[in-house]
């Protein structure tokens, strides 16, 4: 039978179970047909197959993103301009950017900018809202932080929100308050807090959600990304995803979780959603938050956290940001309903309460192969390893190796020392044959997964605030380690290995070609590779203006 499409003179990476290495592969129907020899392939070619000539090039699976808000990244590439390091490195660059904005925006209108992180500004501190009135006084200013879990606004925001000197913080949400003076100082952390200020700003619709997806894809598709799981979408930006696919105009793969914040709505959510979808679009469970974030201290430890490595910031310890037993409630609910869970759990003691939770929901309820994950999982200890070893299919752990590099400085100085060792265990993982996906959780971290890949080799931070290796070389991998967390390992936090992740016959072929071969070279030029053509069901969704192969 002829193959509609041949990749032939190329260096096919399979990441199959004996990690075979090819020359070419034949594409029929948007599947593999056939991987192997030259001639093998050649001999399916007929006048009508387009045959691509590779020159050599590294052909890898196309890459899994497995936790990726990617409608909300899109977003905040058309709508939201950008604070992301390095292009603002300092508070002062920050305002210089915001009274821009504020400038060319009519008077009442939010501005609202992204990406921000103390950690990396010569000032290090946050930007508070005495910085932001004088650049900002006819409109609300709200600018989210890197990680998404604070934000910064300035006065006029604050009092839209109705929030001043006397506003209780809610349960699972810090408002911060000047220590002398007691007035808000225009940070807010965790959803609780922040969305007091959220619900007066305008929402995004369903045609400015499309326009963020459809930007979304045609970034992400330029490294090679093939399939993202996108956590926590709402009613809006699930029927954006459902018109981009009934219109055919969604070019990736997209694994969806509906996101829920309590019993009721998870009640309400599994009476009213059904899980499933075709092998473009899924609905495939609900996301769920327990704790905070390791940027803002703010993620549930059973240990005070550090500030500066080595200081403790005394009696802090992280919190819930949900009512540890709501939280057992909605796994209960979700697991009984036959619905994958996504649960936010960084800190440790986040970790434990999420396993047992998993545990006792499967012991009321037997399942087999759930695959519930624990999402970031950043500093398991070596006891909550082995419980994740017992739960087996029952368990995922999606993980981002970029944390490690893009926020690492700040991760470092916060979990200390002794934590940072075991921080973003990919080894520990795999060593115990847990499953285990990677992903930048983009807007936290750029999306490219070669930066992933880097950085589950080097363990390295940006700017080396604490060293070069806060975080130790155990728990280093290999490239071919890596690249399984980003292909094979990571189809199966979608239940789509028998569909995607290797170079397979009877896969749909997804398919990334690259500059160079991972495998061979130095591994501090892997975060400088490009993408020369991504391809997505055998449709050639991508094709880098500079690229060698020959079609």
């Amino acid at each position: 039978m002829p193959v509609d499409l041949a990749l032939i003179n190329g260096n096919i990476i399979t990441v199959d179970r004996r990690d075979r290495i090819a020359e070419a592969v034949g594409v029929g129907s948007g599947k593999i047909l056939k991987v192997g020899r030259n001639a093998e392939i050649r001999s399916l070619i007929d006048s009508k197959t387009k045959v691509i000539d590779l020159l050599g090039k590294t052909v890898t699976p196309g890459m899994i993103d497995v936790h990726n808000h990617f409608a909300m990244s899109g977003i905040n590439e058309v709508f939201v301009f950008n604070l992301r390091y390095p292009k603002v490195k300092s508070i002062r660059e920050l305002l210089k950017i915001v009274r821009e904005e504020a400038e060319k925006t009519a008077a009442g209108r939010w501005v609202q900018g992204r990406g921000w992180d103390e950690a990396l500004f010569e000032e290090r501190r946050y930007v508070n809202r005495w910085d932001l009135d004088p650049v900002s006084p006819k409109n609300p200013v709200v600018l989210t932080h890197t990680s998404g879990h604070y934000i910064a606004v300035n006065s006029l925001a604050l009092r839209l929100a109705g929030i001043s000197k006397g506003t209780p913080e809610p349960r699972g949400g810090t408002i911060e308050k000047d220590p002398k003076t007691g007035e808000p100082t225009g940070i807010l952390k965790e959803e609780p807090a922040m969305n007091i200020v959220r619900k007066v700003v305008p929402p995004w619709s369903v045609e400015e959600t499309e326009r963020g997806i459809a930007r979304a894809q045609e970034l992400v598709l330029t490294e090679g990304i093939t399939a993202v799981k996108d956590p926590g979408v709402d009613n809006v930006s699930l029927e954006a995803y459902r018109n981009l696919r009934r219109r055919g105009e969604l070019r990736l793969r997209a694994y969806l979780l509906y996101k829920v914040d309590t019993a009721s709505q998870t009640e309400d959510a599994v009476n009213s959603l059904k899980v499933g979808g075709d092998d473009t679009l899924v609905l495939g469970g609900l996301k769920m938050f327990l704790d905070g974030s390791g940027m803002g201290r703010t993620a549930w430890m059973y240990r005070d956290w550090n500030k500066n490595f080595r200081e403790r910031d005394v009696g802090n310890k992280g919190y819930p940001v949900v009512d540890p037993d709501e939280f057992k409630r909605m796994v209960k609910i979700a697991h009984k309903a036959g619905f994958q869970i996504g649960a936010h759990a960084i800190g440790d003691r986040a970790i434990d309460f999420t396993l047992e939770a998993y545990e006792e929901a499967l012991k009321e309820s037997p399942r087999r192969s759930s695959r519930h994950t624990i999402i970031h999982s950043n500093a398991p200890t070596p006891r909550e390893l082995e419980r994740m070893k017992r739960l087996g299919d029952n368990l995922a752990i999606e993980t981002q190796s970029p944390f490690l590099y893009f926020i690492g400085d700040s991760y470092a100085g916060n979990f200390g020392p002794s934590r940072s060792r075991q921080m973003i265990p990919l080894r520990s993982y795999i060593e115990r044959g847990i499953t285990v996906g990677n992903s930048a959780d983009w807007f936290v971290c750029p999306f490219p997964p070669k930066f992933g890949i880097w950085a589950a080799i080097e363990r390295r931070t940006w700017k080396e605030t604490y060293g070069p290796h806060p975080f130790g070389r155990r728990e280093s991998v290999t490239v071919r380690d890596a690249l399984r967390t980003y292909t094979a390992l990571a189809a199966r936090c979608l239940f789509m290995e028998d569909k995607v992740g290797t170079i397979e016959t009877g896969k749909y072929a997804d398919l990334a070609v690259w500059s160079d071969d991972l495998y061979s070279v130095p591994t501090r030029r892997i975060r400088d590779l490009s993408i020369e053509m991504t391809i997505v069901g055998g449709k050639i969704e991508h094709v880098n203006p500079s690229a060698t192969v020959q079609a």
